[in-house]
């Protein structure tokens, strides 16, 4: 990647907003998805640097690790932490 790339904020906030709402559903019902929770994590984990969001990679790896492991309570403590993360960079950038 060009080192001069840089991901516009409309760019962040469109990547915020789907990751948020995807998020949302690893929930649903009282039932945990465990394969969205995992492909979510893997996704989040990787793309972290690229939207400028590095604080998010930790959370998001230990998404995924919980989700493999089918850990219920950590999916979901897990989930609500990334959320309130990928939340508050959402009002920093769209106030």
């Amino acid at each position: 990647m060009d080192d001069d790339f840089k991901v516009s904020v409309d760019d962040q906030i469109r990547y915020l907003l789907r990751r948020i709402g995807e998020l949302s559903r690893v929930e649903e019902g009282g039932v945990i998805d465990f394969e969205l929770a995992k492909k979510l994590g893997h996704q989040i984990k990787g793309n972290a640097d690229t939207f400028e969001f590095p604080n998010l990679t930790v959370t998001a790896k230990d998404l995924e690790v919980k989700a493999e492991s089918q850990d219920t309570e950590g999916v979901k403590t897990t989930t609500r932490v990334l959320l309130n993360s990928l939340r508050d960079h959402l009002k920093q950038l769209a106030p």
